[in-house]
């Protein structure tokens, strides 16, 4: 095989320290969180009213559960395999559950629609029925951005889309090499399904982001460097590298194999990364997410500390309020029908709890301090104060809100991977027990 060029950003030592703690307190942190919130549960009452009192700019998720069989290993993400009569009960829950919000929610401005899964490309037509429901009963002009499995795009598919408003596309590639995708568990689509879709959707959207998975156990820097060349040349504008984001049933599978979860050549896996993007001209815009300069992302929570969310296992954020509808297709098909909503968690969080996850989100849109960090007083002084004093550390300059340096990077990386971490805790307990 022939060699390449391996450009590598080198991770300060100091940096993968402060990462190796920071992303073990948060994995506890967060999982204490959500351990704490599932035992809530939901006052419907005062659902409705905190659902009511919305107002001002939201961005608005939408899950599709369904996906081609078989279903994918390495995903922790709530999904079922298609099944025809359940998918259509699903989709006339869904719109009646997006009227339902739409009444409820009148004050609040949907800015942006994110529609992930699952694979929501799995059926274009009910997708495009969705879109079309959420602008007719929200109004005015929304971006919206899905996710697409590449065996999906033919030219009707791309046509249905376009035709619907997509402005971005997602398209979930996970590896550009057939070993890599079997040691995945990605089994539904081929490498020549990718170049294939990746050419046909060239200049019809305005944003492409593709996603690549990293951090297996075969992984080196040499395989890791090829992979990111191969991604970052192709014609589109984004390319997200998501790390492996095992919940806890997996991670226990990776401790008795003493593979994890923890990649032992993480940091490095990172910096060929960074380095591959770098070179061609990519910027990250968080990071995970290498840009050419488009305006919407994958991570619709770095520009929205205020989101609605619709659909099995969506999760929501009015104000300090967040709440969590249901894992179970038939709990939320009954639930619509019963109330208009399938929410089985919902809670005030306190404080500190509401000004770390804003604090950590503006962070990982590599903003620092946050912008509305005064909001929380002393102790929002505080956290601006320390976090500036770490990222100075890791050689950030002094009066710059713009995070850049590769340590200050590898660091926000550990942290909010633990963060999902904690969050597939959930979806794996959700799924477990059909809450």
């Amino acid at each position: 095989m022939r060699s390449i060029e391996v450009h590598e950003v080198h991770i300060p030592r100091r940096a993968r320290l402060l990462a190796k703690t920071a992303s073990r307190m948060a994995l506890y942190a967060a999982e204490r969180f959500f351990k704490r919130l599932i035992k809530r549960g939901v006052d419907p009452e005062e659902h409705v009213k905190t659902i009511r009192s919305a107002s001002g700019h939201y961005a608005l998720y939408i899950h599709m559960p369904f996906c081609h069989r078989p279903l994918c290993t390495f995903c922790c993400f709530v999904r079922y395999p298609f099944h025809e009569k359940r998918h259509r009960e699903y989709i006339d829950a869904l719109l009646q559950e997006i009227s339902w919000l739409a009444s409820t929610a009148e004050g609040a401005h949907i800015e942006t629609l994110y529609i992930g899964g699952g694979t929501p490309s799995i059926d274009v037509y009910s997708l495009a029925r969705v879109i079309d429901a959420v602008r007719e009963a929200f109004g005015g002009k929304v971006q919206v951005s899905t996710e697409a499995n590449p065996r999906d795009l033919t030219d009707e598919a791309v046509s249905v889309l376009r035709s619907a408003g997509v402005s971005r596309l997602s398209i979930g590639v996970q590896a550009l090499e057939q070993k890599r995708l079997l040691e995945l568990g990605r089994l539904n689509n081929t490498v020549e399904d990718v170049y294939r879709a990746v050419d046909l959707v060239k200049g019809k959207f305005e944003t492409v982001n593709i996603d690549i998975i990293w951090g297996i156990r075969s992984d080196t820097p040499a395989v890791v460097a090829r992979e990111a060349a191969r991604a970052l040349s192709l014609p589109v504008d984004q390319v997200t590298f998501y790390p492996l984001m095992p919940a806890p049933g997996l991670r226990e599978l990776e401790k008795k194999r003493r593979e994890g979860p923890w990649h032992p050549l993480e940091h490095r896996l990172y910096g060929v990364i960074l380095g591959e993007a770098l070179s061609r001209g990519f910027r990250p815009a968080t990071p995970w997410c290498m840009d050419r300069g488009s305006r919407l992302i994958d991570e619709y929570v770095v520009d929205y500390d205020k989101f609605l969310a619709l659909g099995i296992s969506g999760i929501g954020r009015v104000g300090s309020y967040v709440y969590v509808n249901t894992f179970s297709l038939e709990k939320y098909s009954r639930l619509v029908r019963e109330r208009g909503f399938p929410t089985v968690i919902g809670s005030m969080v306190s404080t500190n709890s509401d000004m770390l996850y804003y604090s950590f989100t503006a962070a990982f849109g590599l903003r620092w301090p946050p912008p509305r960090i005064d909001l929380y007083g002393l102790r929002g002084y505080l956290l601006a104060s320390t976090g500036s004093a770490v990222l100075k550390l890791l050689g950030e300059r002094r009066g710059s809100n713009k995070i850049t340096q590769p340590g200050s990077l590898y660091l926000l990386h550990s942290i909010q991977r633990s963060i999902y971490m904690a969050v597939n805790m959930l979806r794996e307990y959700g799924m477990q027990v059909q809450i």
